[in-house]
């Protein structure tokens, strides 16, 4: 069995994902996954956030406040320089979610072109 390969996917996949590979090695993979996610970024701005259980947005606060308060001293003052503490931690909050809607994305399908 191919390391790379999830348990639940079958053997001639094998191909299509070492042609990929191969591809992206050739060239920046960015320039060639910046227009797939650039896209998909668009059309989540389009839709409400992922649906969420009260507890869920509660931990994502809470994590936006360990990664805040676990950030290099120096970049959290000079980001403190220029807005308050609420706006960057919703700032961190926004970046949680688009995380996690971009995960929705990957196992939904809607970023296969990758």
């Amino acid at each position: 069995m191919d390391e790379n390969r999830h348990p639940d996917e079958p053997e001639w996949l094998d191909e299509f994902r070492d042609l990929a590979n191969r591809e992206l090695q050739e060239g920046s993979s960015c320039e060639q996954v910046h227009p797939v996610v650039e896209s998909w970024y668009h059309r989540m701005l389009q839709q409400p956030p992922p649906q969420s259980r009260d507890s869920v947005l509660q931990a994502m606060a809470c994590l936006a406040t360990e990664v805040l308060h676990s950030s290099p001293d120096e970049m959290v003052d000079d980001i403190l320089a220029v807005v308050d503490e609420d706006t960057l931690v919703s700032w961190i909050e926004y970046v949680l979610m688009v995380g996690r809607a971009f995960e929705g994305g990957l196992r939904g399908g809607e970023l296969d072109d990758l």
